[in-house]
């Protein structure tokens, strides 16, 4: 019996490019999505500076999407480039998240 193998993640410049495709149509919600996705996966490399800039973003779009209702915060992807997203995702769940990357 064969190992399933998980598959690769996907390289960081596809999530950057799904990110400035969010941007450039407006969704502010998806954009904060992609974002908070990229400065995991950038720290999880160790590029500190990027994923400060995508934890800012992150937060800078997740303050700006509604989130009045359940319906607003709740997040309709599992995950995002390999990346789990949390249930519920609205500016105080980024800010907990990556607290550690606001921090300067």
């Amino acid at each position: 019996m064969m190992d399933i193998e998980e598959a690769p993640l996907p390289p960081i410049a596809d999530l950057v490019k799904r990110y400035e495709d969010e941007v450039f149509f407006v969704d502010e919600r998806a954009a904060a999505q992609y974002a908070y996705a990229l400065a995991i996966r950038f720290k999880d490399a160790g590029q500190m500076d990027d994923a400060r800039q995508y934890a800012r973003r992150a937060l800078h779009y997740a303050e700006r999407a509604p989130s009045k209702t359940l319906d607003d915060v709740t997040c309709d992807r599992l995950t995002i480039g390999g990346v789990p997203m949390p249930e519920r995702f609205h500016d105080g769940v980024v800010r907990n998240r990556l607290s550690d990357l606001f921090a300067d």
